[in-house]
């Protein structure tokens, strides 16, 4: 949530709520959502690591790996395949921003910056942690009736087990733990 809402993503940050997750470790089955609403804008940041979404955390080595990798983006890509808002609320995606560190444009960066990041494991392995992170911006013109987001990403990626979900909005801050039976966060 870098973009539009970085005031309401530091206060969200800077809760007591926040705080017990802010420095999880990476956790295999677990992944983290952020979700700001702040006038007709919400934004909602899914991050977790590359394990829950394709099954291993190196650069792509093989063609089913590149495929694996190339589908997960697709579909983290639509907003309503992982994500569901009140109808009401009249919402629209305005954006998509998707982040690992095996897409070009993290690669064309670091090339540009001169450094080098490959933190070879005993397998190998060219990152032992890698994540991704999508950031997903909505414009509501009803946003009075956001008042849950049902999450879908457990259908989507089955290796994924726990949500650790942190809310804030005109009606609060809030924090939970969303799983294939409780999947629904209050907004």
């Amino acid at each position: 949530m870098k973009r539009f809402l970085p005031g309401l993503i530091a206060l969200l940050g800077a809760t007591a709520v926040s705080a017990q997750h802010a420095h999880a470790p990476h956790e295999h089955g677990v992944a983290a959502l952020r979700v700001a609403i702040d006038g007709e804008l919400l934004q909602i940041e899914f991050a977790s690591p590359l394990d829950n979404l394709v099954g291993f955390e190196h650069a792509p080595r093989t063609d089913k790996q590149r495929k694996a990798l190339a589908d997960a983006e697709k579909l983290l890509n639509r907003f309503e395949r992982l994500f569901v808002v009140s109808k009401a609320a009249a919402c629209t995606v305005t954006g998509v921003e998707l982040e690992h560190p095996f897409d070009e444009h993290a690669a064309h960066e670091h090339a540009d910056h001169g450094h080098d990041h490959k933190h070879g494991d005993k397998d190998g392995q060219d990152g032992d942690h890698a994540e991704l992170s999508v950031t997903y911006t909505l414009r509501c013109t009803a946003p009075a009736a956001l008042d849950t987001l049902q999450v879908k990403v457990f259908d989507a990626f089955p290796r994924t087990g726990r949500i650790r979900a942190e809310r804030v909005s005109p009606r609060g801050q809030s924090a939970a733990t969303l799983s294939a039976k409780q999947r629904t966060l209050a907004l």
